[in-house]
């Protein structure tokens, strides 16, 4: 199916679609594989394959090219509003985009130290387990993907010191 940004990904076979969802719904690795009856490093195989697949090092990174590409059904939007700092909203960008709160740092020009709270207190804000479910909860809070207006998380990153 095209994706919304209009390029095409190799299809997902049906167990990389279901270690898929339960990355996205913060579940460990572990309990993604309990829950599909495999070992934990199947699962690990499944990621690294999906990765490959939609060009993603990161795990939530993984996430966000799965909804745009249609390998997820987007998450229904949540009727509450989160708030969230400038730099929350960078760092969720970020990991949307593929990167490491190391790389967001570094792009930002923010000591490592603050960049990683920010990480925790975005994640206690979303109510996220994961940065990979982060990025299923900013869908969910509508901070993410075709209703920001943006064509991709990489683009919020460009803007989001700009806001």
């Amino acid at each position: 199916m095209p994706a919304p940004d209009e390029t095409i990904s190799p299809p997902l076979s049906l167990q990389e679609r279901e270690a898929l969802l339960g990355i996205s719904q913060g579940k460990t690795t572990a309990e993604t594989a309990c829950d599909m009856g495999v070992s934990d490093s199947t699962v690990k195989t499944y990621i690294l394959r999906i990765c490959g697949k939609l060009g993603a090092s990161e795990r939530a990174g993984m996430v966000d090219l799965a909804y745009r590409h249609g390998h997820l059904d987007v998450p229904e939007p949540v009727d509450r509003v989160v708030e969230l700092p400038e730099e929350q909203r960078t760092v969720l960008a970020g990991l949307a985009g593929g990167k490491t709160v190391q790389e967001i740092a570094a792009d930002e020009q923010r000591p490592l130290d603050d960049v990683r709270k920010d990480a925790r207190r975005l994640l206690r804000a979303l109510g996220a387990s994961s940065a990979a479910h982060a990025v299923t909860r900013g869908w969910q809070f509508l901070l993410l993907g075709p209703a920001t207006g943006h064509e991709s998380s990489r683009d919020v990153v460009a803007v989001a010191g700009q806001s």
